[in-house]
C-alpha cells in the first residue's frame, strides 16, 4: 500500500469513529431528555395532586365547621354550592356579601340591593375587590351558570363559603334596586 492509501484509511477510521462517538452522545442526550419528560410528567402530577389535597383539607374544614356538603359537590370536588331562593334570602338576613357577575348592560335591569357588580370576564383582574376569602359570598348572574364559573374561579383563589345562586337573576323575586341607587 502507497502512504497515500494509509492516510485515506484512517481518515476514514477517523471519521467512522466520530460518527459512532457522536450517535453514542445523541443517545445519551436522548436519556436525558427523556428523564426530563418524565420529572416534568411526574411534577405535573404532584401539582394535581396538591390541588387534589387542597380540595379535601377545604372540605374537612367546612365539615368541622358544621357546614353540610351534598354529595355532588364531593363527587365533583366543588367547594362551593348551588343554593335556591328561599336559601338566598335566608343569606341576605344573614349579611352574606352579594356579588353580581353579569354585565353592565344586563345590570341595567336592577341588581340585588348591595352587590358588588364585578363581570365575570373581569373576575380574574378585579377578584381582589372582594378582600377576605372567607366572607361568606352569594354570587349570581343571570341564569346561573356564569355565576357558578365565578365560584369555579374564586375556590381555586383560596375563596371558601361560596354559594352560587341558582337560576340566577332571571328567576329572582327577591328585593331589587336599580344600580347606584
Amino acid at each position: 500500500m502507497l502512504p497515500m492509501e494509509f492516510v485515506t484509511i484512517g481518515l476514514a477510521i477517523v471519521a467512522l469513529l466520530l460518527v459512532l462517538k457522536s450517535r453514542g452522545e445523541l443517545t445519551l442526550l436522548k436519556e436525558r431528555l427523556e428523564r426530563l419528560d418524565q420529572g416534568l410528567r411526574e411534577n405535573d402530577a404532584s401539582g394535581a395532586e396538591e390541588q387534589d389535597i387542597e380540595v379535601n383539607r377545604a372540605f374537612i374544614a367546612r365539615l368541622a365547621a358544621g357546614e353540610t356538603l351534598d354529595p355532588e359537590q364531593v363527587l365533583e370536588g366543588r367547594t362551593w354550592g348551588d343554593v335556591n331562593q328561599t336559601r338566598a334570602l335566608e343569606l341576605l338576613d344573614e349579611g352574606v356579601r352579594i356579588l353580581d357577575v353579569r354585565t353592565p348592560q344586563e345590570t341595567l335591569a336592577g341588581i340585588i340591593p348591595g352587590a358588588l357588580q364585578i363581570p365575570v370576564d373581569d373576575l380574574p383582574m378585579r377578584f381582589g375587590e372582594l378582600g377576605r376569602s372567607s366572607t361568606p359570598t352569594l354570587v349570581y348572574c343571570a341564569m346561573g351558570v356564569r355565576s357558578a364559573a365565578a365560584c369555579e374561579f374564586l375556590s381555586r383563589q383560596g375563596f371558601a363559603a361560596l354559594h352560587n345562586l341558582e337560576a340566577g337573576f332571571g328567576s329572582w323575586s327577591g328585593p331589587t334596586v336599580k344600580p347606584d341607587e
